[in-house]
């Protein structure tokens, strides 16, 4: 599915929302949303999708990116938010290589324990650590594990947000007096704005990922900085505000 890259600057950073496509279920239908930074001297990616063979509507990532003219090989660093199949699957291409032949992978050091390391307690959870062992152990060399609250280029900071997975985390990129939350999968939906008790089939930690939606959601209100949501229809941008008593989706 090709669909143009939105570009949305953030003081001295350019950034563009890219496509990987939708997810689809019997109820409701999920963007796949990435977000490139396009520093001065790195390009970074912000998850990398579901990569091929997921779902049909799904995997179109690197097709968008090179419609707009950027190579995998150009991108040299990826953060990848947490290991759900919708986010890491696309680190590698069909035959099993590198997708992104440069790229150095940061996520934090609790995500990565807690899909390498961590047992397995259930068929659902058995699948999910498949796919997330497949797509990052053959690229364990590259990746940088960082703690929380750390800063990976001026500006542009990653912070914990755990509960939707154990070492979850949300990007805050700040230049020149703006801002942008990449919100991850904080939520999937606007409708968990106004439903903000709704959880996820996929959040490990349900009671805690409630405490940091409430968290995070409420100050960015309250700040009323813009906000990327990469499960919201394309492109994902927008403000969340307080309407009428409860939070409300306002897309750009």
């Amino acid at each position: 599915m090709m669909e143009k890259g939105f570009h949305y600057d953030v003081g001295e950073y350019k950034c563009v929302v890219f496509s990987d496509g939708t997810l689809v279920n019997d109820k409701e239908v999920f963007g796949l949303n990435s977000l490139l930074i396009d520093a001065a001297d790195h390009k970074i990616l912000i998850d990398t999708g579901c990569g091929d063979g997921f779902q049909s509507t799904a995997g179109h990532l690197v097709q968008n990116l090179e419609a707009e003219g950027i190579k995998c090989a150009d991108i040299d660093r990826i953060v990848l938010t947490h290991g759900h199949i919708d986010h890491v699957s696309g680190t590698l291409d069909a035959a099993g290589g590198a997708a992104f032949p440069g790229a150095r992978f940061i996520t934090s050091e609790k995500e990565w324990e807690y899909w390498v390391a961590r047992p397995e307690k259930s068929e659902f959870q058995t699948m999910l650590f498949s796919y997330a062992r497949k797509d990052l152990l053959p690229l364990r060399d590259r990746f940088d594990l960082v703690k929380e609250n750390t800063e990976i280029l001026p500006g542009v900071k990653l912070m914990p947000a755990p509960g939707h997975t154990p070492g979850n985390i949300i990007v805050e990129i700040s230049s020149r007096g703006q801002r942008l939350v990449c919100i991850g999968d904080i939520i999937h939906s606007p409708v968990e704005l106004v439903n903000p008790e709704y959880l996820s089939l996929f959040d490990v930690e349900p009671e805690q990922a409630l405490k940091t939606r409430s968290r995070v959601l409420n100050g960015l209100a309250q700040s009323g900085a813009p906000v990327f949501a990469c499960h919201f229809a394309f492109p994902g941008l927008g403000h969340i505000n307080h309407s009428g008593g409860v939070l409300a989706w306002q897309a750009f």
